[in-house]
């Protein structure tokens, strides 16, 4: 028998999911060097001693050589006090003062003025813009400009003790922003019943069962776009608010019909479309041409469609989901005859309608988007006659109304480096509440609460 297929990363519900990477990706290289001796050191108090007099007093039970590539070593001046910690980052820290480069190869420490790095730049979204867009930014960071490779995608770029730190923070913000933001979508037309044919009252939604959601709308409803953002219940941290929930009260208003329930992934930073669309097509124009006597009919067609486009932007930065979302609606509702020089045409007759709007919500929180009322107005008359009666005896209107209704539910995914803790983007990005001490690991699953929402109520 088949194996059972094996649940997919981007079906898992946890809100941040964490997955370890055996090697990550933007990480600086260099020539590899050896630590130095681990042991603790200081306290030192140098003031205005030169780089090579601080590096002898601080090396002074090691018999470790010094060697200068530059005169700078021997001129540049470090002031401090109280130094004191593991050998190699003292050593590092007095080499960052003095704005050069400290390395430690074959038992020999080498002063120079800068170290060359290389980066290889992954290929997001095959845009080489990237590529310069990080040069401009090292170049800020480490005040000299960077050699680019687009053929090979790589950086090469040169620092100091100093300015390599900064680097490295500045790369491993931008590895903390190549998650994948995984969008669950649901796209509902609700057929209004007479009672509810102004719209759903979505300010009723709170009171769902037993648990209070405390959303608020502003303006009401109506037949404009109302994004609604839904928060966690408050009766119970392990009580989700999904879509079983708002299908079943959008239900109570009318007929619910399924329109689409795709599942969007988009890279942090980058754009994702779907479009579901039927065409129509028609005779757009006629025409005749006589040669001869011979009487030629040529004809062009065009085609008009009725669906929708979603197009979604998002970003993923400190425990919040910011986005962009277009929403363009295209209706085809009849065709209108005319005639054209003794032929009778058809142009069809369609309607069209666009939301963009801006939204910022937490992992695993929905986002409801609704408020888009469509009315459909029918006549009937009754009486003697052909094709139309000429005298109705009884007139029949009816006024049927729909809504859209769409859900998103996004999660997050982020890759970590080799050990997969998560501490790396933790320790930059992730708000702490007051009180709180951050963990230090955070094994593959979920965010907790209290980071996700600090100060919050649950």
């Amino acid at each position: 028998m088949a194996a059972e297929r094996p649940e997919a990363v981007n079906e898992k519900p946890d809100s941040v999911l964490y997955l370890p990477l055996g090697s990550d990706v933007l990480v600086p290289e260099t020539r590899e060097g050896e630590s130095l001796p681990s042991e603790i050191i200081g306290p030192f108090e140098l003031r205005s001693e030169t780089l090579a007099g601080a590096l002898q007093l601080i090396l002074a039970d090691y018999e470790i050589p010094l060697a200068f590539e530059t005169d700078e070593g021997l001129t540049r001046t470090v002031t401090v006090a109280n130094l004191r910690g593991p050998l190699g980052k003292v050593v590092d820290k007095v080499c960052g003062l003095a704005d050069l480069y400290c390395s430690y190869e074959d038992g020999l420490l080498i002063i120079k003025e800068t170290q060359t790095f290389t980066v290889s730049i992954p290929p997001i979204g095959g845009d080489t813009n990237i590529i310069a867009s990080l040069a401009t930014g090292l170049e800020a960071i480490t005040g000299m400009a960077p050699i680019t490779e687009t053929a090979t995608r790589t950086i090469i770029y040169e620092a100091t003790n100093r300015t390599e730190d900064l680097a490295e923070r500045y790369f491993q913000r931008i590895r903390a922003n190549t998650a994948l933001i995984v969008f669950e979508i649901y796209i509902w037309e609700v057929a209004l019943n007479t009672a509810n044919a102004t719209g759903i009252d979505w300010e009723q939604i709170n009171a769902i069962g037993k648990f209070a959601t405390g959303i608020s709308i502003p303006g009401g409803t109506g037949a404009d776009f109302t994004p609604i953002s839904i928060g966690l219940p408050t009766l119970d941290n392990n009580v989700s608010f999904g879509s079983d929930d708002v299908l079943q009260f959008i239900s109570t208003y009318g007929a619910v019909k399924t329109i689409s329930q795709p599942q969007i992934t988009v890279l942090s930073g980058a754009e994702a479309t779907l479009r579901a669309a039927d065409t129509v097509n028609y005779v757009s124009s006629l025409s005749r041409s006589v040669d001869n006597g011979e009487v030629t009919v040529a004809t062009e067609t065009d085609s008009v469609d009725t669906g929708f486009t979603l197009t979604i932007s998002s970003d993923w930065d400190n425990a919040t989901i910011y986005g962009n979302i277009d929403i363009e609606l295209q209706e085809f509702r009849r065709f209108q005859e005319f005639d054209a020089d003794g032929t009778t045409l058809q142009l069809p007759e369609t309607t069209e309608r666009e939301l963009s709007t801006q939204i910022r919500i937490r992992p695993g929180d929905s986002l409801l988007i609704a408020g888009l009322v469509r009315e459909n107005d029918q006549f009937d008359d009754s009486g003697p006659g052909f094709d139309q009666p000429f005298f109705p005896t009884t007139r029949e209107a009816r006024v049927s109304n729909t809504e859209l209704v769409f859900l998103m539910k996004p999660r997050v995914i982020v890759y970590t480096g080799e050990g997969g803790s998560g501490n790396e983007y933790m320790n930059a990005h992730a708000p702490v509440a007051k009180g709180q001490p951050l963990e230090k690991e955070y094994p593959t699953g979920s965010l907790p609460t209290d980071l996700l929402n600090p100060g919050g109520s649950n």
